[in-house]
């Protein structure tokens, strides 16, 4: 009887330890230390329950495809609370105390997919749910990595502006990675979407649309942390995955930087990136076939606690881009210059600064295309002019927390942090348009001066990446 009830006891335990290890663990022990079984049988069992899950497929992941060598799922989210003020100067008057914004939203909602098929290929899916990017796509590419480096075919960021994405192996920036809460003027004057507009009189620059997201060919040469890295990108000139405009409508970019690693703790960087491309008229719509030129040189450095970037970007617009008369008749030459120094000040702590200073040369920028979010109902003072110059002063801390890793270690980055920072953006110098004019006396594409704007933007932001 003893032994007919210690099998069926044993055989029980085997069985429903595929799904319930942990528990059946437990009663096993407790079969043990009645004396019922034995710790050679209870050792056998549980042997044989892990063979039985394995053959089950518990605790496994199953590609649809049997190609697939591995499969791996990452991402990250943010949540954040904003909240921003205006005021303005208009030829020496200032005013402020105007309707103050507040909002909670989810900054990013990313989710990454993974498939190494072998060989050094690999395919890669990045979901924003979001509702910041084109169709809920951040990155989709097939990639083939050797000896000689990696090719990636389809859709991602070309290495323009260090807030942006960055060559270097040393100093690697991503959205997840940022500094500061949100990036600067100069990089989204930049890499934003190009959103002017033109009419048969008069035509609004606003921001370029030149680097970030393009689908094309993208190579990028192997890591070294001693010495040259360099790429190159062929791609659609207009930025998303399916934005086809015909006209030959191709860009390139090319990148090269120095790298100089004395420690993990010191380590330097030097660069350039370039790159050329097409502008494109009202939103985006046609390719005027006019170009865009420009380059970026960069420093970067970290010194035991202290990491400092900064970069030039200086862009060519041809003057015919909107084919009118009007704001861009003859070149312009945007320039931007971009500045950041962080402080650990302990492994949970950072100090971070940055200034940022842009000039359209022209061209024209809403308050909303430097300061994300910003918006105030239309005809509220100067708030919804084009202006010609702006600048920012950030200030703000980062809390990395402090999270276990195998062996016992710890880790302090991005996969856990809060950021807080305050920023103050001013804008300065009115554009003349058709619809945009301070001074009705004042002739279209002729720049005012005496108009100043200024907006103290506050941001709370928390991130799990995993």
């Amino acid at each position: 009887m003893n032994n007919t009830l210690k099998t069926m006891l044993v055989a029980a335990a085997a069985l429903t330890a595929v799904s319930a290890q942990a528990q059946d663990k437990a009663t096993l022990d407790l079969l043990v230390k009645k004396g019922v079984i034995s710790a050679e049988e209870r050792a056998k069992t549980l042997d044989e329950a892990a063979a039985a899950r394995a053959a089950s497929g518990v605790n496994r992941v199953f590609p649809k495809e049997d190609a697939t060598k591995r499969f791996t799922i990452a991402g990250y989210f943010q949540t954040q609370l904003e909240n921003f003020g205006y005021s303005q100067t208009v030829n020496g008057v200032s005013t402020s105390n105007y309707r103050s914004q507040n909002a909670f939203l989810m900054r990013r909602l990313y989710i990454e997919f993974i498939a190494d098929v072998g060989e050094g290929i690999q395919g890669d899916v990045v979901f924003d749910m979001s509702g910041n990017t084109a169709n809920s796509i951040d990155r989709a590419m097939v990639s083939h990595t050797s000896s000689i480096g990696t090719f990636d075919f389809g859709y991602k960021k070309v290495t323009w502006g260090y807030e942006e994405s960055t060559l270097s192996s040393l100093f690697k920036a991503s959205s997840s990675k940022l500094l500061t809460v949100e990036r600067g003027i100069t990089n989204r004057y930049w890499n934003e979407s190009e959103n002017g507009s033109s009419t048969a009189t008069v035509s609004t620059g606003r921001r370029l649309g030149f680097g970030a997201h393009h689908t094309g060919l993208h190579y990028t040469s192997v890591a070294n942390p001693q010495g040259f890295e360099y790429g190159a990108s062929v791609t659609a000139a207009a930025q998303g995955f399916n934005n086809y405009k015909g006209l030959n409508d191709l860009a390139g970019f090319a990148n090269v930087v120095y790298n100089y690693k004395v420690s993990d703790n010191q380590k330097y960087a030097v660069g350039v990136n370039y790159g050329k491309t097409r502008y494109f008229s009202a939103a985006g719509s046609a390719n005027t076939m006019a170009n865009m030129e420009g380059y970026n040189p960069f420093v970067q450095a970290q010194y035991n606690n202290w990491t400092v970037y900064a970069e030039y970007l200086s862009t060519k617009v041809n003057g015919s881009a909107d084919g009118v008369a009007g704001l861009l008749a003859g070149d312009h030459k945007p320039v931007g210059e971009n500045l950041t120094v962080a402080y650990k000040i302990n492994d949970n702590w950072e100090a971070v600064a940055r200034y940022t200073n842009l000039n359209t040369d022209g061209r024209g920028q809403a308050i909303s295309d430097g300061v994300r979010d910003f918006s105030l109902p239309a005809g509220t003072g100067i708030s919804d002019k084009l202006f010609n110059k702006s600048n920012s002063f950030y200030v703000g801390m980062n809390y990395y927390f402090t999270l276990p890793v195998a062996g016992g270690s710890t880790v302090n980055g991005a996969n856990a942090k809060i950021q807080f920072g305050y920023e103050r953006s001013s804008f300065k110098d009115v554009i003349n348009t058709a619809a945009n004019t301070p001074v009705a006396a004042t002739a279209v594409g002729v720049i005012t001066s005496g108009y100043k704007a200024n907006v103290d933007t506050f941001r709370l932001q928390a991130q799990v990446a995993f």
